[in-house]
């Protein structure tokens, strides 16, 4: 079967898909944004394959408890989301009491350091110094639905959230005291809203989510160019004529960003991926590449080019043979052929010249010092990796070279991303430990040898590095849903609890990144 074209433009008539309000426009130089409005951050959190909303719902409690630690948003979850909606049901009298002094000790200790302030932009009450409201939301549309493909799913995703962000803006509207703020936007902007859009997909959700923002941002159009004070240059889409949507930040979490063909824990021949496929349904097909979705995903323009308007990419994966349904080499987008340059984290600069990008990460290595890394204390973090970021038409370019998969994993990667290598084995309780003669060296790590050796080291070296599964620990490669916490009833949650710590990274440094949207 083969996948030539994919669907035409949604028509504003067809109740199938997503109907919208207004158009884009060009705004006159008066009318750039203001940098000190308070937009609506979402977050918007996709499950897997047969998953759930309330599987990943430790990691949508983590970022909203995050983000209030940090005192940056108003964090809460949105008003349709199922798992706000159980968690606030759930949360006795008592709790809330305790909830509100823990608040009211934390912004009293914010008031009393006042020189940890000076290192923001704006300083003043401790409502002066929020970002705007962080909005949580774990996507339902797909449930009981996963078997019928990548293009039907990530259309039910971009209608859902079009829904939320669209509900959430008039509740804001509605609210006394977002009213007067927004009617001094009206008059200073034509009452434009600013929103951005962060997006967690775990496993297949991480394709959802890049086929939903490619649809997100065929039905909105063109996006707009702008320059805010500091002659930056940004891009945002405009939904019903006032809300500008600026993507911000989008993260997979073992997620097969290059499909499963050539890419099972056990290699099958071509016949029994077939055969696998068929059992999957329309998903199964996408996603053994029976159609040429995933490759068309990878390496058109179409689906490129809005996954490079993300402010930030990032991509955890499973390493060391301990993730059975998507192994390391598809979830980091790695290739026994490419030669794609990946950097150690203390040896990446990004945009050298570019004095904003280096105080941004100057920033941001401050505030992950001052709020620790949770998976690194656990020794869960193998490796911190990034791939440097090119022009898009040399992405396109690219990918007339070489053969599908290496095209594919080259053009991901031209992208730029951060990529995050987790070694989950010590957090299996399924694993064993090896008597003393048969454990491995731990100084000759794969990792280790590679970063002894050069700050910067090709895909190829990287896949056979992290893809072994040698260890001084033998079990089952259960990783896949320890890695985001999995929790579907006590036995899962209990079992996949040693994840928790880096979906606690994970929810520090997306908090971080959102708030750091100000300023890029």
């Amino acid at each position: 079967k083969e996948y030539s074209s994919m669907p035409p433009k949604p028509k504003s008539g067809d109740a199938q898909n997503i109907h919208l309000h207004g158009a884009n426009q060009l705004l006159d130089d008066d009318q750039i944004m203001k940098p000190n409005m308070s937009p609506i951050h979402f977050c918007f959190i996709v499950h897997g394959h047969n998953g759930r909303p309330t599987d990943l719902s430790y990691l949508h409690h983590t970022i909203k408890a995050k983000a209030t630690e940090s005192g940056i948003f108003r964090a809460k979850s949105s008003g349709s989301c199922v798992v706000g909606r159980k968690s606030e049901n759930s949360v006795t009298q008592n709790e809330r009491k305790v909830r509100r002094r823990k608040r009211d000790r934390f912004f009293s200790r914010k008031k009393n350091n006042e020189s940890d302030l000076h290192h923001d932009k704006h300083v003043g009450s401790d409502n002066d110094q929020l970002k705007g409201t962080l909005v949580v939301h774990n996507s339902v549309c797909n449930e009981g639905k996963t078997h019928d493909g990548i293009i039907k799913g990530g259309e039910r995703l971009t209608n859902e959230m079009l829904e939320v962000i669209r509900s959430e803006v008039k509740q804001q509207e509605q609210q006394p005291k977002q009213k007067e703020v927004i009617h001094q936007e009206h008059n200073a902007e034509q009452g434009h809203i600013d929103v951005t859009v962060s997006l967690v997909g775990n496993s297949l959700g991480g394709l959802y989510g890049r086929y939903g923002v490619a649809q997100l941002a065929e039905v909105l159009g063109n996006p707009t160019q702008i320059s805010d004070e500091t002659n930056e240059t940004r891009y945002y889409y405009l939904l019903d004529g006032f809300i500008r949507i600026h993507l911000n930040v989008f993260c997979s979490t073992a997620s097969p960003m290059l499909g499963c063909a050539n890419h099972t824990y056990i290699p099958i021949p071509r016949t029994a991926e077939i055969g696998v496929a068929q059992v999957l349904g329309e998903t199964g097909s996408d996603l053994f590449r029976v159609n040429d979705l995933v490759q068309t995903m990878a390496t058109s323009h179409r689906f490129l080019k809005p996954l490079a308007s993300f402010r930030k990419r990032i991509a955890y994966a499973n390493a060391f043979g301990t993730d059975f349904p998507v192994p390391t080499a598809t979830a980091a987008f790695l290739d026994s052929k490419s030669d794609s340059p990946h950097y150690f984290d203390e040896d990446f600069e990004e945009n050298e010249d570019d004095e904003i990008a280096g105080e941004i990460k100057r920033k941001m290595e401050r505030q992950s010092k001052e709020k620790g890394c949770p998976a690194s204390e656990r020794g869960l973090i193998a490796a911190i990796l990034y791939t440097p970021r090119l022009q898009l038409e040399e992405n396109i370019r690219a990918k007339t070279k070489g053969d599908v998969l290496t095209a594919m994993s080259s053009s991901l990667d031209s992208l730029g991303w951060k990529k995050v290598f987790i070694d989950i084995r010590k957090e299996i309780p399924a694993a064993v430990s090896l008597p003393t003669m048969f454990k491995s060296d731990g100084t000759k790590c794969p990792i280790r040898q590679l970063k002894s050796s050069s700050h910067v080291v090709r895909s190829c070296d990287l896949d056979r590095a992290v893809s072994t599964s040698s260890s001084y620990r033998l079990g089952l490669p259960l990783g896949h849903n320890a890695i985001c916490a999995f929790s579907r009833g006590t036995v899962s949650t209990a079992v996949n609890s040693g994840g928790r710590p880096v979906m606690d990274s994970l929810a520090i440094d997306l908090t971080n990144n959102i708030s750091l949207w100000h300023e890029t």
